[in-house]
């Protein structure tokens, strides 16, 4: 009888999943892809993107003005980032941040023609008179 026992003993060993061994990998490392810095920023960045695409749609929902919404969004993120980063980092990538936005707001801005119009015209950048008299023409 006790051979018996002995001999069940031993078979429930030797399952693996009883005994926590981990199955040696098959694969080698020329078979695993390795992410290189560009896969990992390209998918963070279409990570964000769809965050701010879904809280866009999200602000179109709510009752509140969308600036609001943005307003609250925006100080959440700067909150975070004040928080998880150290002073220099966070304003190292403020500042960045900021002149990368102005730098393409105004490109985008100079690609409109109404945007670049000629000073010499009477009007303004806006499409308004301009106030500078000049002094080469006469009233009479």
């Amino acid at each position: 009888m006790d051979n018996e026992k002995d001999k069940k003993k031993v078979k429930k060993k030797n399952n693996s999943k009883e005994l926590n061994v981990i199955p040696f990998k098959s694969k080698s490392l020329k078979d695993q892809k390795l992410e290189t810095e560009q896969e990992i920023w390209n998918k963070i960045d279409c990570f964000s993107r769809e965050l701010v695409s879904a809280f866009k749609d999200k602000t179109h929902k709510e009752s509140i003005d969308h600036d609001h919404c943005w307003y609250i969004f925006y100080f959440r993120v700067m909150q975070q980032m004040m928080f998880q980063q150290s002073y220099p980092a966070f304003k190292y990538y403020t500042t960045s941040v900021s002149r990368q936005l102005l730098k393409h707001h105004k490109d985008f801005m100079n690609s409109f023609d109404e945007w670049t119009s000629n000073p010499e015209d009477e009007e303004d950048f806006f499409g308004r008179q301009s106030k500078i008299i000049k002094k080469d023409k006469t009233l009479h």
